[in-house]
Order: structure tokens, then C-alpha cells, then sequence
């Protein structure tokens, strides 16, 4: 499987967990209101890091960027993982686009 076709997989992936995890959020009753939406949002965020070093995938090498260490891309991709498969390819064409236009 390409590798950036699996960062969005894995996003999907984390986006229908945390589905599952907001009805069990929301019904916790001494659970306060302003605090659910953070708590899922860290929720997707540790699926998204979880699945990204399990899976040892590092988007930024995918992209030829190079870095120094690789674990630093793989949390990094895993942050993008955990915020969705609408931020991970926006995060992807605003980022294919930028290195396009550097290489000319």
C-alpha cells in the first residue's frame, strides 16, 4: 500500500473510533460539558500518535523531507492522523504544493 494512501486510511480509522468514544463521552453524566470536546479531541490525537508509531510510518521521508531523527516525523504524522483525514490531506496538498514550488 502507498504510504501516504495509508496515513489517510489510518486517519479514517481514527476519526470512526473517536465516533464510537463520543457516545460513551457524552454519556458520562458527572463528565462536564465544556471539558467533552477536549477530551475527544486528545482522545483522537493519542489514536492518531498510537497508530502512527505502531505502523513506524513517517510521512515527512514520504514527502523527501529530510530530517534528523525519524521518530520526529512519525509523531508528526501521527499528530496529522489523529486531526482527521479532511486536515490530513489538506495537510498534504497545502504541503506537496510548497515543495513543488521550492524545487522550480
Amino acid at each position: 500500500m502507498d504510504g501516504l494512501a495509508l496515513v489517510f486510511f489510518l486517519a479514517v480509522v481514527v476519526e470512526k473510533i473517536v465516533e464510537i468514544f463520543k457516545d460513551v463521552v457524552y454519556a458520562i453524566p458527572i463528565f462536564p460539558d465544556k471539558f467533552r470536546p477536549l477530551t475527544l479531541e486528545l482522545l483522537s490525537l493519542a489514536f492518531g500518535l498510537i497508530l502512527a508509531f505502531q505502523s513506524g510510518i513517517n510521512a515527512l521521508e514520504l514527502l523527501d523531507v529530510k530530517i534528523m531523527d525519524p521518530q520526529i516525523g512519525i509523531g508528526i504524522t501521527g499528530l496529522v492522523i489523529g486531526k482527521g483525514s479532511n486536515f490530513a490531506h489538506d495537510f498534504f496538498h497545502t504541503f506537496s504544493k510548497n515543495t513543488k514550488s521550492l524545487s522550480r
